[in-house]
C-alpha cells in the first residue's frame, strides 16, 4: 500500500487538522478529498509559509517606520527561522514582531462605519477579529454550566502582501477556536486550542444568511439579513487531566435587544488608523433543542442567558504603532508603558438589565502581573469603566472601582505538551463599586467563579488567559445575577510562543523580545520634529479626537 503523504505532515499540524474535523486522532483516510488536495498544495507547505514570513520580516527590516525604535537585531534573528515554517510556527512568529507590524492592514476609519448585515461577517482586511459567545445555562436536572465559544481569526500578512503571493483573503487567515465548559462546583475544562490555516481549505464563509465554518465547527444564522436567531456548533477535547474529556455544544440563540455599539458608536477606539470596531448582543436567550455533550453524556439545556461580541481591528496582537507620524514622534518623548492586558466582565441581572465593564492593565499595578511566587499578590485596586444597559436598551456610561482580594494559581493546562503550565496567580474574586449612574441595587456587588481551582485557558498562539462564568451577589450575599469574567496577559507568554515558533527560550532570545530603547539620535529627531508649532497643533488635534473615542491616554504613549 503506498504511503499517504498526509502522514508526513508535522505532528502538531496533524493534531490541529484532526481537532478541526472533530477527530481525537489524525486519520488520513478520513480527510475529505478536496481538503486533502488543499493541504498538500504548494501554498500550504512549510516552504511556502517560510517564504512568506521571510518576505514579511524582510519588508519590516527594509522599510522601518519613522520614529520607531530599531528592531534590526530581533528581525535578523527571526529571519534565521524562516527557511521552513509550519502554519502554527508562522502564527507564533507573528506575535513576536515589533510595533511596526501594524502597517499595511485596512485602516480603522476615523468614525465608526458599522453597517449590517455587512459587518456580521469576519472583516479580513484587518489584522485580527473574533466572534465570541459566553454565558451560563442549566440542564433538565438544573445543573449549571458556564460555556465559552470563540471563533478567532488572524491575517498572517497585510492583505496586499498576501495578494502578491496569490493568496485570497481567506487563504491568508489563521483560525483558532476556543471552547470551554465549566460545571458549577466542579472543574473548568478547556478544549485543547487548535489553529488551522486558510490554505488548508477548512475555512468557509458566506453571508445572507451568515454561515461561518472552520472544519466541522459552525456559526449558522437561521435568517437572511439578520444574525439572530442562529446556532453555534463546536467540539473539542480537554487533554490536561487524568483522562481526555470530549466536549460538544449545539446551541441555539435568539436576541430581543438591539446591538450595543461599544465605545463611541462602535469605535473602541478609532484613532490614527488603528484600534477596533466593536458591537455586542447583550441578552441572548438559549433556544429549545440546545445540547451539551460532556464526557459521553448528552445533556439537554433548558434555560440560559448569553452574551455575543464581534470585534476586529489592528495593532492588538502584537501591540502596534499608531499610523500617524506625529503621534509616533511624540511617543518617543514619553516613558513607554511596560504593561499590557486587561480585565473584562459582563453582568446579566434580573429584569433584563446588563453591564459590560473594562479595566486596562497599568504600570501602577505591575506588582500584580506575572506573579508566580508561593504567596498570592495582595489587594489590587483599579479604576473600571463600563456601560449599563436597562430593560429598554437605554445605555449609560459608568465609572467605578474594582478590588481584587482573592487569587488562584494556574497549575494545569489542556495540553501540557505544547502549552506549558505557567503557575501564575489570577484574580479569583472581584468587588465592584459604581457611582450613581446605575440603579442603587446594583451599584456594589461581588463576582465569584462558579468553579474552584481557576478558569485558565490558552490561545493557540501560546498566550494564557482566564475566563469563566461567575455568580453576582450584593454585600449581604443576595443573588443578583450571573456573568463572565476575563483576565488577559497576567502570565508570561514567551515560553509558550518560543516553543510554538521553534525558538529556544534563552536569556539572549528574551533580551531580543524586550521593547528596544529609542536611541539618543531618535529622541533628538523626535524632539526637533515636535518643536515645530504646526506639528504640536496637529498632535493636539489627533489626541483630542482619540480621547473622544474613549482611548486611554497611554495607548499612544
Amino acid at each position: 500500500m503506498p504511503k499517504d503523504a498526509l502522514n508526513d505532515l508535522d505532528e502538531l499540524e496533524k493534531q490541529n487538522i484532526a481537532l478541526a474535523l472533530w477527530m481525537k486522532e489524525f486519520k488520513a483516510k478520513k480527510i475529505p478529498k478536496n481538503i486533502r488536495t488543499k493541504i498538500l498544495a504548494k501554498n500550504n507547505s512549510p516552504e511556502a509559509f517560510g517564504e512568506r514570513m521571510r518576505h514579511r520580516i524582510q519588508d519590516l527590516l527594509d522599510n522601518p517606520d519613522s520614529f520607531t525604535p530599531c528592531y534590526r537585531k530581533r528581525y535578523e534573528k527571526l529571519l534565521e527561522q524562516c527557511d521552513s515554517l509550519t502554519s502554527i510556527q508562522a502564527y507564533a512568529l507573528n506575535h513576536l514582531l515589533g510595533l511596526d507590524s501594524s502597517r499595511g492592514y485596512q485602516n480603522i476609519p476615523d468614525e465608526s462605519n458599522l453597517e449590517f448585515p455587512r459587518d456580521f461577517a469576519p472583516q479580513l482586511g484587518y489584522q485580527v477579529g473574533w466572534h465570541f459567545f459566553v454565558g451560563n445555562c442549566r440542564d433538565t436536572r438544573r445543573r449549571e454550566y458556564g460555556i465559552l465559544v470563540s471563533f478567532y481569526r488572524y491575517s498572517l500578512l497585510p492583505p496586499a502582501m498576501a495578494h502578491s503571493f496569490g493568496l485570497t483573503d481567506w487563504e491568508n487567515q489563521i483560525f483558532e477556536m476556543q471552547l470551554a465548559v465549566a460545571k458549577a462546583g466542579e472543574e473548568h475544562l478547556q478544549a485543547r486550542p487548535f489553529a488551522i490555516a486558510g490554505t488548508t481549505g477548512l475555512l468557509n464563509f458566506s453571508n445572507n444568511p451568515f454561515n461561518y465554518q472552520a472544519g466541522n465547527n459552525r456559526i449558522i444564522s437561521m435568517a437572511e439579513d439578520k444574525l439572530f436567531p442562529l446556532r453555534v456548533q463546536a467540539w473539542g477535547v480537554n487533554q490536561g487531566g487524568d483522562e481526555d474529556v470530549e466536549m460538544e455544544v449545539d446551541l441555539g440563540f435568539s436576541s430581543n435587544k438591539d446591538f450595543l455599539l461599544q465605545g463611541n458608536k462602535g469605535c473602541l477606539p478609532c484613532c490614527c488608523d488603528i484600534g477596533t470596531l466593536y458591537y455586542s448582543a447583550t441578552n441572548l436567550r438559549l433556544e429549545p433543542g440546545s445540547l451539551l455533550k460532556l464526557d459521553g453524556e448528552e445533556l439537554t439545556l433548558t434555560q440560559g442567558q448569553f452574551w455575543f461580541d464581534h470585534q476586529w481591528g489592528n495593532a492588538l496582537e502584537p501591540l502596534g504603532n499608531s499610523r500617524c507620524k506625529v503621534v509616533r514622534a511624540a511617543s518617543m518623548l514619553t516613558e513607554p508603558s511596560r504593561s499590557r492586558g486587561w480585565d473584562w466582565f459582563m453582568a446579566q441581572f434580573s429584569d433584563e438589565r446588563e453591564m459590560t465593564m473594562y479595566a486596562p492593565h497599568t504600570d501602577e499595578n505591575l506588582e500584580y502581573y506575572q506573579q508566580i511566587g508561593e504567596e498570592p499578590p495582595g489587594k489590587m485596586t483599579v479604576p473600571v469603566k463600563g456601560q449599563f444597559i436597562d430593560d429598554e436598551h437605554n445605555v449609560v456610561d459608568m465609572k467605578g472601582t474594582l478590588n481584587v482580594d482573592k487569587w488562584v494559581k494556574s497549575v494545569k493546562s489542556s495540553d501540557p505538551v505544547n502549552y506549558f503550565v505557567t503557575n501564575t496567580w489570577y484574580p479569583d474574586r472581584w468587588h465592584f463599586q459604581f457611582l450613581d449612574m446605575v440603579p442603587e441595587d446594583i451599584r456594589e456587588f461581588t463576582m465569584t467563579p462558579i468553579v474552584e481551582g481557576g478558569q485558565t485557558g490558552y490561545n493557540a498562539s501560546g498566550a494564557q488567559y482566564s475566563e469563566g462564568g461567575v455568580h453576582i451577589r450584593n454585600l449581604e450575599g443576595r443573588f443578583l445575577g450571573k456573568g463572565f469574567a476575563e483576565s488577559v496577559y497576567y502570565a508570561d507568554a514567551l515560553k509558550n510562543m518560543f516553543h510554538l515558533a521553534g525558538l529556544k527560550d534563552t536569556p539572549k532570545m528574551r533580551k531580543l523580545m524586550e521593547p528596544p530603547e529609542p536611541s539618543s539620535l531618535l529622541k533628538l529627531k523626535s524632539l526637533l520634529y515636535m518643536a515645530w508649532p504646526p506639528h504640536q497643533r496637529k498632535l493636539k488635534k489627533k489626541l483630542e479626537k482619540c480621547l473622544e473615542q474613549g482611548l486611554p491616554a497611554d495607548f499612544i504613549g
